[in-house]
């Protein structure tokens, strides 16, 4: 399964003329992950990928470098007809922001789903999933770690052999993928 991170903006608080504020877009098949969306995301989507339609946004915390950027990413989705819900995740806190974002979103031709995730959870997926942790910053914040599941590697013979491993059961086991 190939798997890219599009580093869409990667500057602090203050965006400059050459890095905006944070948002990375993961690609995972035919799956669009994007984490946090300051402002300056669309722009950045535009000139490198395109405006994408990402699966699902995950927000690490809510300080305005991190979500400026929703409001207009989820007008220009209503714009260009989205019809499948997005899925929006982050720490506690999530649908009091959606809340207060509301007048300037207004009303959406899709659907928004808001999960609230702590420190400890992981959102499933075909594959993977994405874990959430608790990150050191000067308010509540979450990192993510994408991790898939385990699959066996290549069985190269020759190595085997040169590494001692006699031909047989254990030899045949490992051909097999199991340790």
């Amino acid at each position: 399964m190939d798997l890219s991170a599009i580093f869409l903006g990667t500057g602090g608080s203050v965006p400059s003329a050459r890095r905006s504020t944070a948002s990375v877009l993961i690609a995972r098949g035919g799956e669009r992950l994007l984490f946090d969306c300051g402002e300056g995301t669309q722009r950045q989507m535009q000139r490198s990928v395109g405006l994408v339609q990402v699966d699902e946004i995950y927000l690490t915390h809510f300080h305005a470098d991190h979500v400026l950027g929703l409001p207009g990413l989820l007008k220009t989705y209503d714009l260009t007809d989205r019809e499948r819900p997005l899925v929006v995740h982050g720490p506690p806190g999530l649908e009091e922001l959606f809340r207060v974002m509301k007048p300037l979103i207004g009303r959406l031709g899709f659907g928004l789903e808001l999960h609230e995730i702590a420190p400890g959870d992981a959102v499933g997926h075909d594959g993977y999933e994405v874990q959430s942790y608790e990150a050191a910053h000067n308010v509540r914040a979450s990192g993510y770690a994408l991790v898939e599941e385990g699959r066996p590697g290549r069985f190269d013979p020759a190595a085997a052999i040169a590494a001692g491993v006699a031909e047989g059961p254990a030899f045949a086991a490992l051909q097999r993928g199991e340790e």
